[in-house]
């Protein structure tokens, strides 16, 4: 599998982006501040959703996955691409067509844009994601 672990990846406001990475600390299905704007991810029982940012060059989404909790093979297809990174918990991640990786709390993950993957919370707690998508530039 081509993962490529990184530091930064998009220049966007620091005091937009701090408010992805503030987590409660209980395990609840969908961690405090967060339950009136996560909702559930259909087919997908115990994961959780958000948009935080919709730029026309990027789109931030926050997710959460209770323990055991899979989310299904899905792509983002309109992403060029795909910076995964699990705040907190651990997971199982697979990309289509590649072995399994065991993500660790705080490891930051470079995908191929479009690419179909799924993913595992293998921990005990509710894992949170924060996922960066790259978007193409609108065609004139």
């Amino acid at each position: 599998m081509k993962l490529i672990v990184v530091a930064a990846v998009v220049s966007v406001s620091l005091s937009a982006l701090a408010g992805l990475f503030v987590q409660s600390a209980s395990a609840q299905s969908v961690p405090a501040g967060a339950a009136e704007k996560a909702r559930p991810v259909t087919g997908d029982p115990g994961v959780f959703s958000m948009p935080v940012i919709d730029a026309p060059q990027f789109r931030v989404l926050r997710d959460y996955a209770e323990p055991g909790a899979v989310r299904r093979m899905h792509s983002h297809d309109d992403a060029t691409y795909h910076v995964f990174t699990l705040v907190t918990g651990q997971l199982t991640l697979t990309v289509e067509g590649e072995a399994p990786v065991e993500v660790t709390q705080g490891q930051v993950l470079s995908l191929k844009g479009g690419a179909k993957h799924t993913f595992k919370n293998t921990g005990t707690v509710t894992a949170t994601i924060v996922e960066v998508f790259g978007k193409a530039p609108p065609k004139n």
